[in-house]
C-alpha cells in the first residue's frame, strides 16, 4: 500500500543525480502502485499516469537526457545487432 513516505520521495527524488538509484527506488515504488492498481480495478493507464510514476519518469528524463535521443537509439540498435 502507497503511503505518505512514497509521495514525499516522490518530491524528493526530483533532486537526485544518481540514475541507476532512481530507476531502482522507481522499481520499488511502482510495485506498491501495482498493487493498489489491482487493488482498485485500474489498469496500466491509471498506473502510467499516476503522480509518483510523472514525478519519478520526470526525474529519470532529466537524468538521462544530455545525450540526442536519436544518436542513443542509433547505437543501440547497432550494438544490439538490430541494424546493420
Amino acid at each position: 500500500m502507497l503511503e505518505k513516505r512514497d509521495y514525499a520521495n516522490a518530491v524528493m527524488v526530483q533532486n537526485a543525480c544518481n540514475l541507476s538509484g532512481v530507476v531502482r527506488e522507481f522499481a520499488i515504488v511502482c510495485k506498491k502502485i501495482w498493487d493498489e492498481a489491482w487493488e482498485k480495478g485500474h489498469g496500466t493507464t491509471w498506473v502510467n499516469t499516476h503522480p509518483i510514476c510523472r514525478m519519478y519518469a520526470e526525474q529519470i528524463n532529466f537524468l538521462a537526457s544530455g545525450r540526442d535521443y536519436m544518436e542513443a537509439y542509433e547505437e543501440c540498435e547497432k550494438k544490439g545487432g538490430l541494424k546493420p
